[in-house]
């Protein structure tokens, strides 16, 4: 098997924001964990785990340490964590001091764990000294019906390490860095589409944003064949959807084909929110073409359909109404006439389009 991800090489390039991106299983979480633990340890700094939904607090915190536990590099330790705080203490043993009582284990604050739903929540706590911050499943697989991203993901997540580093730019401190870690789900993610990722992904590191955002494509292609040969999920996903994705360490990409940014002289003709996110559909009625963006003119509340309860907003009437309105747009979409402003806004709008039998 090929040996676990060596972080070594991608924590020297010390970027503002790293992703790595590889298959399940190499180490990738783990090894960042540990390296965390070891900068505590040596030198005092703490870092932070982000999750997405402030429900997620409790089941990642739950056992966070315990394979670290285990390990013998950290023998002498003891861990433990609740759902807002990692801490860490030198393990006494049978010691006893002086009159013969067990000597406690002297509990240190390690790391904290945060939420993006939390908000103006997150801020009203206190974080010191964080140098790092780990950002797990940052990307989602497309088919996962029971996980999506948030409404300007990138902006919360900016906000949240803002929050918890206190960064200043006209003083020295700890500078903070940002690790986002996945596997090679989807490639049409805000992450990707926010840094200027292409579809011409190769395996290795690749800086963006001149030199503030690196990405670590790992090249597994042994690890990937044994998994799939020798493990009972590996052989489950193997003849499936997902296969690729799981074991493979390959992309589920979207086509570029019906991707045109919008002509300033398209007309809006009414707007779709589903589960934070907002369509426009305009029609360019010199060229007979229907556009998608991901943008609503202000004012035009009136011509806009909600359609889950996620968007407080729900009208059933209007939504059954949008069924007439779509069923003229799946006309339009079999007749490819229907662009989108770019290949995040095609993927995130196959939703809308699976809901009303559009595929």
């Amino acid at each position: 098997m090929a040996d676990y991800y060596d972080w070594h090489p991608t924590l020297a390039r010390n970027a503002d924001v790293t992703m790595v991106i590889g298959a399940r299983g190499i180490g990738k979480t783990y090894g960042l964990r540990k390296q965390c633990i070891k900068d505590f340890i040596r030198h005092g700094w703490r870092f932070c785990e982000v999750v997405r939904f402030k429900k997620e607090l409790s089941a990642v915190s739950d056992g966070y340490f315990n394979r670290l536990a285990r390990d013998d590099d950290f023998a002498q330790f003891l861990f433990r964590s609740d759902s807002r705080y990692m801490y860490i203490a030198q393990d006494t043993g049978d010691a006893v001091d002086e009159k013969g009582n067990k000597v406690k284990p002297q509990w240190m604050l390690m790391g904290y764990f945060v939420a993006l739903t939390e908000g103006q929540q997150a801020k009203k706590r206190t974080y010191d000294e964080v140098r790092r911050l780990i950002f797990d499943e940052a990307v989602l697989e497309r088919s996962d019906r029971f996980h999506t991203y948030l409404p300007n993901e990138f902006v919360a997540l900016a906000n949240v390490v803002d929050t918890v580093s206190r960064e200043r730019a006209d003083t020295k401190g700890v500078k903070p860095s940002l690790y986002l870690l996945g596997n090679a789900c989807d490639i049409a993610n805000p992450y990707f589409a926010h840094y200027g990722v292409g579809t011409d992904l190769r395996f290795g590191y690749r800086w963006y944003a001149n030199k503030t955002f690196l990405l670590h494509y790992v090249k597994d292609d042994e690890y990937a064949q044994e998994k799939m040969r020798g493990t009972v999920a590996g052989r489950m996903m193997a003849m499936g959807e997902g296969g690729l994705v799981a074991s493979m360490n390959e992309f589920q990409t979207v086509s570029e084909e019906f991707v045109m940014k919008k002509p300033k002289r398209a007309k809006f003709s009414f707007g779709i929110v589903c589960n934070g996110k907002r369509f426009g559909i305009w029609h360019d009625m010199s060229e007979g073409l229907v556009h998608v963006t991901e943008s609503i003119p202000n004012g035009m509340d009136g011509r806009t359909y909600t359609l889950t309860a996620a968007d407080s907003r729900i009208n059933y009437i209007m939504a059954n109404k949008l069924t007439k309105v779509m069923q003229s747009f799946a006309q339009m979409y079999w007749a490819g006439i229907v662009f989108y402003e770019d290949i995040q806004t095609k993927a995130d709008f196959q939703e809308i389009l699976n809901m009303f039998g559009v595929r």
